[in-house]
């Protein structure tokens, strides 16, 4: 059977190694940001690769044949690194595109195009602002120093205490409807601080923001010039047709 590399951490890249692994030997790697990721009946690897040349040693040394590129949207140095090394080696690349959210007219986003100018902005909200964070763990340093309340979500737990002001909580997508308003409201949230990840999995807390009229200081995506790739579906469809195996 074919090997089929999948940079992952998506919810799209485990539904994607579900569904290959009656067909190929699918190899799902993470980068290791979660403690407890999700795991399957397939195989996993975690942590970096060293960049293009450690990945191009991995792909001659595991003789992979095939890679998708299921990473995060904000994730661009992976995909860089991905595109450069199945160039070289000609290993055939697929690349799997979460479109992001789209505004709504009843929607009250402030975009922004870095962190840095999120929490510029959130600065200077006033001081009774509550802001709720859902970021990730990378960039949230940066707001800790913040005088405004915010509530930190991320799925590991950030910090071993709570900062005066800060309030730190823990959830894992899917997340419903219903319990982003109960959480919102219980908090008395008066702003979201978000990144465009476009996943289903985590728009609730864009519809709980729309109903409750909460403003959502939106973080944009870089500009996409790596990954102009297509639907699980179609990945799916192409690896089959490919490797011959959809006869």
């Amino acid at each position: 059977m074919h090997k089929i590399l999948i940079i992952g951490g998506t919810s799209e890249s485990y539904k994607l190694a579900d569904s290959l692994s009656d067909y190929f030997i699918p190899i799902l790697s993470l980068q290791g940001n979660t403690a407890k990721p999700r795991l399957g009946n397939y195989s996993s690897r975690i942590g970096g690769f060293g960049g293009v040349v450690g990945l191009k040693a991995y792909l001659l040394n595991e003789l992979i044949d095939a890679v998708v590129d299921a990473s995060h949207p904000y994730s661009q140095q992976i995909s860089q690194n991905v595109s450069r090394a199945t160039n070289d080696l000609n290993i055939k690349l697929y690349q799997l595109h979460r479109p992001a959210w789209k505004k709504l007219p009843s929607d009250r986003w402030f975009e922004v195009s870095s962190f840095a100018e999120a929490c510029f902005l959130s600065n200077n909200l006033p001081g009774n602002s509550r802001i709720f964070l859902t970021i990730g763990k990378k960039h949230l340093e940066i707001f800790e120093k913040s005088q405004n309340w915010m509530m930190f979500r991320t799925i590991d737990k950030y910090q071993e205490f709570i900062s005066k002001g800060k309030k730190y909580i823990i959830g894992r997508g899917p997340f419903h409807i219903s319990s982003e308003l109960i959480n919102m409201r219980n908090n008395k949230i008066t702003h979201l601080v978000t990144r465009n990840s476009g996943s289903v999995e985590t728009y609730a807390k864009i519809y709980a923001c729309r109903v409750l009229n909460i403003p959502i200081i939106m973080v944009a995506r870089e500009e996409d010039t790596i990954k102009k790739g297509t639907s699980h579906d179609k990945i799916k469809a192409n690896l089959l047709n490919h490797f011959g195996l959809n006869r």
